[in-house]
């Protein structure tokens, strides 16, 4: 159900059909706040409607939970979007980004950082 579900959503976004998708996500409930994919779409969409650092931060969010390719490639997006070509760079280059991303966390304010035991 879940993965049908993000790719009805998903499909909406790539059809500019914003609105759809956001009620969809919204629909969806707390039961997905800690799932890296209902994150991504939620960033993605931040990102469509120009809410750029609050695309970010909750992109930021879904790495602490899985660090996804389509994760680093939407950061990477943003940032050049923003202006920023060489973090876009970073981030789009495997052996940097992760590291890249804890540097700019450690800048960031409002950036969400998981209790790590390991």
């Amino acid at each position: 159900m879940k993965t049908e579900k993000f790719s009805e959503i998903e499909k909406a976004i790539d059809k500019k059909q914003l609105d759809k998708a956001h009620l969809e996500l919204s629909k969806l409930g707390s039961e997905f706040l800690n799932d890296s994919d209902y994150l991504y779409l939620r960033g993605k969409l931040f990102y469509l409607n120009n809410l750029y650092y609050l695309a970010i931060d909750t992109l930021f969010i879904a790495l602490e939970f899985d660090e996804k390719d389509k994760i680093f490639n939407l950061l990477s997006e943003i940032y050049k979007e923003l202006g920023n070509e060489s973090f876009s760079k970073k981030l789009k280059d495997v052996n940097l980004r992760r590291e890249s991303v804890k540097e700019i966390k450690a800048f960031q304010t409002g950036a969400f950082r998981k209790n790590n035991t390991k």
